[in-house]
Order: structure tokens, then C-alpha cells, then sequence
């Protein structure tokens, strides 16, 4: 879970509230459907899944072999004559 600070109205606040108390949830929950709700909708492609399990989007790399440098490493990366 990630505990975040958002400025809200304090007429907001006493909307949130009431709201909450009508249905009979607390403010949190409710806070947090309605983000969650706002951000599908932006972004529509983020799926949520219960919070006891957590899933992430595959890693595109998995089948992927990190670059092999074979070089020598005792081997200048700048030639002599590139230096002068």
C-alpha cells in the first residue's frame, strides 16, 4: 500500500464525507474507488487486482541475453593514435 497526501477542499472533504457515511463505508475506501475509478478511466488500460495479490505486467526482457562485450579488458577503448 502507498500512503499519499492529497489537498482536497474543505468543501470536498465534508462531501467525501457524507458520502461515505451514506454508504455506510469509511472515507478511505471510498476515496480510494473513486481514484481508482478516475484513473481507469484516464488511462483506461490499467487493470487492478486485489491488494492481497499483487501482479505486475511481464517483463518484455525475460527471454532476452544481456550483451556480451569480449573485448580484453586490458585493451585501451581509445586507440593510441586517436589519441594524439
Amino acid at each position: 500500500m502507498i500512503g499519499t497526501n492529497i489537498y482536497i477542499s474543505q468543501e470536498t472533504q465534508e462531501s467525501l464525507i457524507k458520502a461515505a457515511a451514506l454508504k455506510e463505508i469509511s472515507v478511505q475506501e471510498l476515496a480510494t474507488s473513486i481514484l481508482k475509478q478516475s484513473i481507469q478511466e484516464k488511462f483506461g488500460q490499467i487493470s487492478y487486482s486485489s491488494e492481497n495479490q499483487g501482479k505486475f505486467a511481464i517483463n518484455p526482457l525475460v527471454k532476452m541475453q544481456p550483451y556480451a562485450y569480449l573485448a580484453d579488458p586490458n585493451e585501451p577503448v581509445i586507440s593510441p593514435d586517436d589519441w594524439e
